[in-house]
């Protein structure tokens, strides 16, 4: 069996490129990120190309936590960047950097001297003061991490300006509620954490949009209820209505609307 041929297709990258990236200090699964983006966007003569990071991961065959970490590495590093940010289920669109001098480096701090494990301080010479004996000094209080926003929706896509879902939380949504109903939830969510701060914004946007789907459907029940749900009181008033109404009626003097809601709403 022949291998590969250049007639079956080829990706041109200029050589001062593969020279440049074999220089930087990149780990395997960039490498293999990048070598995804150069096929299919020098691969397809062109510039960019919306990749989301489930494509590449499935192209490179990585770990998809790992894949996020190490696409982000690349894009801090401004090796890659994005040239149109995510709308709806159109993930953003990636470009390689050929501009080598805004390529960021990763300085890596030099190692921290090692200290004596356990055991007694020896005392210094000249030096009257008792030996420390391990450390007395409370625990310090761990720095609680801050979750960034960009960590927060980096898998998802775009819908309004706001709001973030991920492509099978949209279609699950669309499946169970409708796509018109859920379009229109989607804009009220963004509507109403654009008149919030970014500090109030909901976190979870599939299980916010859920909830007021069902709250909204809840309310559409429950807004008119059917004649045997009546209580006494609106009997009692109806029962009166009729009557007055039909002895009015009778005379001429007034028409009585044709049904009880209609005629509940004159009193």
């Amino acid at each position: 069996m022949a291998g590969p041929q250049l007639e079956d297709g080829y990706t041109r990258i200029a050589n001062a490129i593969l020279e440049e990236v074999a220089r930087r200090k990149l780990n395997g699964t960039q490498y293999s990120i990048l070598l995804t983006v150069w096929r299919y966007t020098y691969g397809f003569n062109r510039k960019d190309c919306a990749l989301s990071v489930s494509f590449i991961r499935e192209a490179i065959e990585g770990d998809l936590k790992g894949v996020k970490r190490e696409l982000a590495n690349l894009i801090d590093r401004r090796i890659l960047v994005i040239t149109q940010e995510a709308y709806g289920i159109q993930p953003r669109k990636i470009a390689f950097n050929k501009r080598f001098d805004e390529w960021l480096v990763v300085v890596k701090s030099p190692p921290l001297p090692k200290k004596p494990s356990g055991g007694q301080s020896s005392p210094r010479v000249g030096d009257n003061s008792p030996p420390v004996v391990g450390d007395n000094s409370p625990p310090k209080k761990e720095r609680k991490k801050t979750i960034k926003k960009e960590d927060i929706y980096m898998d998802k896509l775009k819908f309004h300006d706001t709001v973030y879902l991920t492509l099978e939380q949209y279609e699950k949504l669309c499946a169970e509620f409708g796509k018109h109903r859920v379009d229109n939830t989607i804009e009220a969510l963004d509507e109403w954490q654009t008149n919030k701060k970014p500090s109030q914004h909901k976190k979870d946007h599939y299980k916010t949009i859920r909830v007021w789907i069902k709250k909204d459907l809840e309310r559409s029940k429950t807004s008119f209820k059917p004649k045997a749900q009546r209580n006494k009181e609106e009997m009692d008033i109806l029962n009166q209505f009729y009557e007055e109404g039909a002895a009015r009626e009778a005379d001429g003097d007034v028409k009585l609307p044709g049904n009880d809601q209609d005629r509940l709403s004159l009193l």
